[in-house]
């Protein structure tokens, strides 16, 4: 008994655990939705360059200004390949720059704005995993496996922001750019799995501990059915040979 009740604590506490993960889960995504909606800020006024970038302010909307010093590809994205920028940041206390998901590409890249731009953009915590294992960043290709300033390192003298901007307008001289915009996006929650993931696993270490607490009752209901049923099969054998 004491073994059962015991198995059956273990499996009502990893379903508590999978509610709290779910119920966790949803208050991230409530969390990124609200910070996606703020107004834009200046990028200067919650990020620097060589700091990393604080949780507090990914997916905020911001506003900067510089002009395009690099172009790149990045390879394998969600939305397909996607032109990706350096941009030299020119209202900032410090010197930085910081790369820009400029539009998404089907053919080769387009020419770079030369003068001043002031963008309004998504920032976005700098991509880990690569995309694209085949792409190659190199004199003869330009190619980036992930969107990631450290990829830069070393080839750049600016200091470089971490994290990059998932460009929402770009206005250059005074007139809006006609850009292939990428889809916003947020950065995914910290949590893993799916909310309905979750949900489903509390169902069901629920269902084992219920299963675990009837089956010593299921086993001795079983067993005087048995019981009775032999007792029966007795009886009816004693009147058969009771008969002439």
């Amino acid at each position: 008994a004491l073994a059962l009740l015991i198995t059956a604590s273990i499996f009502v506490s990893l379903g508590l655990w999978q509610a709290s993960r779910a119920n966790q889960l949803q208050e991230v995504k409530r969390e990124l939705d609200a910070i996606s909606k703020i107004a834009p800020v200046a990028l200067s006024e919650i990020h620097q360059p060589r700091v990393p970038l604080d949780g507090q302010f990914v997916n905020r909307k911001v506003e900067v200004s510089g002009r395009y010093v690099a172009q790149f590809i990045a390879r394998g994205q969600e939305s397909g390949d996607l032109e990706v920028a350096l941009l030299e940041v020119s209202d900032a206390l410090e010197p930085g720059a910081i790369l820009v998901a400029r539009q998404a590409i089907t053919g080769g890249l387009t020419a770079l704005p030369q003068g001043e731009v002031r963008l309004q953009a998504r920032l976005l915590p700098a991509q880990q995993e690569d995309r694209d294992p085949s792409a190659r960043l190199s004199e003869a290709s330009n190619d980036l496996v992930r969107i990631s300033g450290a990829l830069l390192e070393g080839d750049v003298q600016t200091p470089l922001y971490d994290g990059y901007l998932l460009l929402q307008s770009e206005v250059s001289e005074g007139v809006s750019s006609q850009l292939r915009v990428i889809p916003d996006q947020i950065a995914r929650p910290t949590v893993p799995g799916y909310y309905w993931q979750h949900i489903a696993y509390v169902v069901i270490w629920f269902l084992m501990a219920v299963v675990t607490l009837y089956l010593p009752f299921y086993q001795r209901r079983r067993t005087k059915l048995l019981s009775s049923n032999g007792e029966s099969d007795g009886e009816s054998a004693s009147v058969v040979r009771s008969e002439p």
